[in-house]
Order: C-alpha cells, then sequence, then structure tokens
C-alpha cells in the first residue's frame, strides 16, 4: 500500500468515525479553539466526557465531506477557520452549557454554531440553548406541577364533604 493510499484510507476512516458518531448524537457543536492551550483543551474535554459528550478537531474538509455523505448542506460560515467538534449524545442544553461555562473562564473558545434536529443553530441560538434547564431539572418540574394540580384537584373534591363535616358538628354544638 503505498502512502498516498494509506493517507487515504486514514481519511476515510475518520470520516466513518464522524458519521458514526453524528448517527449517536443528538446535538453537534461547532466551535474555534485556536488560542487554547494543550492543558485547556484537556479540561474542556473532561468536563465533557463527564457529561456523555466528545470533543473532536477536525479538519473542515473532513466535515465537509461527512455532512455530504449524509446529503445535508452545510453552510460554509461554520466552516471558517479551524474547527472542533463538541459531539452532544444527550441532554444538549447541559452540554450546550459546558461549553458556555468554559468560554467565559477562556475567551479563546469561540462557538460558531450548532446543528440540532436537522436545523444548524447559530451562535445565538447555540447561547440561548445552553440557558435552557437540564434534562432532569425539566422533568422535576413536571412532575412538581402535576403534583400541585393532583394536590388542587383533591383540595377540591375533598371541600363539599369537608363542608358538610363542619355544618354537621356546628349543630351538634349548637343543641348542647
Amino acid at each position: 500500500m503505498s502512502v498516498r493510499e494509506k493517507v487515504l484510507q486514514k481519511k476515510q476512516d475518520k470520516v466513518q468515525l464522524l458519521t458514526d458518531e453524528f448517527g449517536k448524537s443528538d446535538a453537534l457543536f461547532f466551535t474555534e479553539y485556536r488560542g487554547l492551550t494543550v492543558s485547556q483543551l484537556r479540561a474542556l474535554r473532561y468536563d465533557l466526557r463527564q457529561a456523555n459528550a466528545s470533543y473532536h478537531v477536525v479538519k473542515n474538509s473532513l466535515i465537509q465531506r461527512t455532512f455530504n455523505d449524509l446529503n445535508i448542506e452545510l453552510p460554509q460560515s461554520l466552516l471558517k477557520g479551524p474547527t472542533a467538534l463538541v459531539v452532544s449524545k444527550q441532554d444538549c442544553p447541559q452540554i450546550a452549557a459546558i461549553v458556555y461555562a468554559f468560554k467565559k473562564g477562556n475567551d479563546a473558545l469561540v462557538v460558531k454554531g450548532g446543528y440540532l434536529d436537522n436545523g444548524f443553530l447559530s451562535e445565538v441560538e447555540v447561547e440561548a440553548l445552553s440557558k435552557l434547564p437540564s434534562r432532569d431539572v425539566l422533568i422535576g418540574q413536571l412532575v412538581g406541577g402535576l403534583k400541585s394540580t393532583i394536590s388542587r384537584f383533591v383540595m377540591s373534591m375533598s371541600s363539599p364533604m369537608r363542608g358538610l363535616v363542619y355544618s354537621l358538628e356546628a349543630i351538634k354544638n349548637k343543641k348542647n
């Protein structure tokens, strides 16, 4: 196998890896990492890994090829400058929040945009996504709302019965 064939095979393997990651993800975030140190990137990768996400530094041409293989038209604005992909495998608002929390302490990280539910997001939309509560918080809010609704229903149903009991108690006390 010639050197050229080995390089082409490595590129095909990388595109296949990206395609597999893309299939497992619920969202992608495009970032520019220029100006970050190796230790800062390592810290970001660690934080993302703890939340079931990954960070891939990839050549723009390979990202373009991956999206072409999936028949998705990629806006060229996302591929300006060096690009790294954050691949969220679950709870994308939490992953976006991790990226923006890291960005607060490291101005060199630039969020270019994202891909969610078969559509591309602008940087502003990704930031808005990062401000949403996590999945666990939303589930807790839903359960709390259901509980209060059920409690109010039970109270309204027991109110006439309670009124009857109080009336009978008042009549009994009046007769004594």
